[in-house]
């Protein structure tokens, strides 16, 4: 089924901060998408920040690292990957690539899938997510249409990423 809210995070705070002993936050994502090699920029602004979470409820919050082909917020070539987190575990995610400059057509996950964590820690209002996916998306023409599993693009990224507090 599909969840155009899992799609692209309205949110556009601080960015690049500096987390724990000295170490940058690099606030990317990179890797390679349909074996070419890609860099995916988190986007912040006074408002937000594409990398961020929201609890939807006690023990369960949202998480979606949104990475843009430049420092700067649009559509055309945007990687997003949203997970859900049930008391401090992460689940699998949901993908969605976006080849042009609307939300359709694009390439994503018909289901959601496994994905490696390395960290995981979220305090108040920012945190940090580090991780890795490894998957294959299927071409979505419409959100009346089926997923075609006969037209795909491999991804495998590293994501590492400040997160801000969204709220709704």
């Amino acid at each position: 089924m599909i969840n155009p809210q899992r799609y692209v995070s309205g949110a556009l705070l601080l960015g690049g901060l500096i987390w724990g002993a000295g170490h940058a936050v690099a606030d990317e994502i990179s890797g390679t998408l349909d074996g070419e090699s890609k860099e995916w920029h988190v986007v912040t602004h006074s408002e937000g920040s594409t990398a961020n979470f929201s609890e939807l409820m006690p023990g369960m919050m949202n998480v979606t690292v949104q990475g843009h082909r430049e420092p700067r917020f649009e559509t055309q070539g945007t990687l997003s990957i949203s997970f859900i987190v049930m008391n401090g575990d992460a689940g699998d995610a949901s993908v969605s690539y976006f080849p042009e400059s609307g939300m359709l057509p694009h390439y994503g996950t018909e289901q959601d899938v496994p994905m490696d964590i390395e960290l995981l820690d979220v305090d108040g209002d920012t945190g940090r997510v580090k991780g890795r996916i490894a998957t294959s998306l299927a071409y979505l023409a419409s959100m009346s249409d089926d997923y075609d599993h006969s037209n795909t693009m491999d991804i495998d990224v590293s994501f590492d990423a400040t997160l801000v507090r969204e709220e709704h």
